[in-house]
């Protein structure tokens, strides 16, 4: 009995040894610049300077965080709102050359970012005029970032059982109550992890946007850029860097607690 014992605590310990060496090895280069804006290196050794960094933090970089937070949000709403109709097709209907659609339409997630931005960016200056643009810079990362969106939902959609649907129709419900009361609650698992991956993806990807906002709109990753560009990791810039991390924590743990928690399983309204 007692060797049984120590075997299964011997198991229990193994799985927390690996699980926290999985954990640091995720979170490993966040620590480091963590750490990096809380101390400096002299000749004396390592200061714990606080928060002094943070406070060295200027006006321009919070203007750029919540434009930041703007734009995600508004283009993630943009792909939920162009994703859903064609993932709804996708996995109701059969017809000839699904797969070369399905494959077009997931096309921008394996393009590189620098392919896309010279693409948009040669594309807005000699035909739309969206250079440097808020408008242009809404469009140019939902059409990098729909299949983020696309995917989630499709599989869902495709888990869905469509007796739900013809349920509601038969008592009555119109298209667009099926849609909304029905289909949406059902999918919540989808739409939940659309928002997320586009949101976050929107919110750190700099080599896109370096190339189609131009100087005239600040986002936080290409800002965070130039600043590493310009002064390596300084105490400043790693405050800055870490900032920008943990906002995505906060944003994930925060849609956790108070919207994804209840999709998660999908529920009925």
């Amino acid at each position: 009995m007692g060797e049984k014992l120590r075997h299964e605590y011997s198991q229990i310990l193994l799985k927390y040894i690996y699980l926290a060496l999985v954990i640091f090895f995720i979170l490993s280069p966040f620590i480091f610049i963590l750490y990096r804006s809380f101390t400096y290196r002299t000749y004396w050794g390592v200061l714990f300077t606080g928060l002094k960094f943070y406070s060295e933090i200027p006006q321009a970089y919070w203007r750029a965080l919540i434009n930041s937070l703007i734009v995600a949000l508004l283009v993630s709403i943009i792909d939920f709102i162009i994703a859903f109709p064609a993932a709804f097709v996708l996995a109701r209907y059969e017809f000839k050359y699904k797969r070369i659609l399905t494959a077009i339409l997931v096309a921008p997630m394996f393009t590189p970012d620098i392919v896309a931005g010279v693409g948009l960016a040669s594309t807005y200056i000699r035909y739309y005029g969206l250079y440097g643009t808020f408008t242009g810079t809404l469009l140019g990362l939902a059409s990098t970032s729909y299949p983020m969106m696309l995917l989630p939902l499709f599989a869902s959609l495709r888990t869905l059982d469509p007796i739900y649907e013809d349920v509601a129709k038969t008592l009555g419900a119109k298209p667009h109550q099926v849609i909304i009361r029905v289909i949406f609650p059902l999918i919540g698992p989808g739409i939940f992890s659309g928002f997320v991956l586009t949101f976050v993806w929107c919110l750190n990807n700099y080599l896109l946007p370096l190339f189609i906002t131009g100087p005239a709109i600040d986002l936080l990753a290409v800002k965070l850029y130039s600043d590493i560009r310009w002064w390596g990791l300084l105490g400043r810039v790693a405050a800055e860097a870490s900032i920008l991390q943990i906002a995505t924590f906060i944003i994930v743990l925060l849609y956790l607690k108070f919207t994804g928690a209840k999709y998660q399983g999908g529920f009925a309204l």
